[in-house]
């Protein structure tokens, strides 16, 4: 068994790995007229790699007969129901390091999932956002509650901040900008604010 402590400190460990590794800027997206942020190459290698494993555990349940020999039926009901969760974490796990991106343009923000669908937001629509450090995730959200995340884990950050200067609500820019820049460091000043890193809402009122 693994310990469910020890997991979550690797989970952060790594999370703060691939944001220390993020590039600045992203890619120019001739299509959307915009800056495309996409996952960081050590962020989409890692998945990948852990597919291999994951697939390769898969193989040798289903495929390779001393591995099921004389289970009995419920044992080999089990067996196959977890080769097929197998199969679908470690196909869906690229799948999202892969595909999924967020352009930003001047007119506000266009999620691409991994399915291809889009999600827009506009600059001027946003009015909340959450940080959760743990997961890199960032949490954009309208008056309607409409949400839009996007990964810490992506290049392009400093473009995305660049851009919401001139076309976010100013208070929510700064807080988002001081949160962001201070998310990994560890001097005294953030010890005030250590509470706001845990997955908190701050608005544009």
């Amino acid at each position: 068994m693994v310990d469910p402590g020890a997991a979550q400190a690797i989970v952060k460990l790594l999370s703060r790995w691939y944001r220390k590794r993020a590039k600045p800027h992203g890619i120019i997206d001739h299509f959307h007229r915009g800056t495309r942020m996409s996952y960081t190459t050590v962020s989409r290698i890692v998945p990948c790699l852990f597919s291999m494993i994951l697939l390769s555990v898969a193989f040798g349940l289903y495929f390779v007969p001393s591995f099921m020999k004389d289970e009995p039926p419920l044992t080999l009901l089990a067996l196959k129901t977890g080769w097929v969760f197998i199969v679908a974490v470690a196909l869906l796990a690229p799948l999202q390091v892969l595909r999924e991106s967020t352009v930003i343009t001047d007119d506000g923000l266009l999620k691409c999932g991994v399915f291809g669908g889009e999600t827009r937001m506009a600059w001027t629509n946003i009015c909340t956002f959450q940080i959760n450090p743990d997961d890199n995730k960032v949490i954009f959200r309208n008056r309607a509650k409409a949400k839009l995340t996007m990964s810490l884990a992506y290049d392009g950050w400093q473009d995305f901040l660049e851009m919401a200067a001139c076309r976010m609500n100013p208070p929510l820019h700064q807080q988002f900008s001081f949160m962001l820049a201070n998310l990994d460091a560890k001097s005294p000043v953030l010890r005030s604010t250590k509470k706001l890193r845990r997955a908190k809402w701050f608005s544009a009122s």
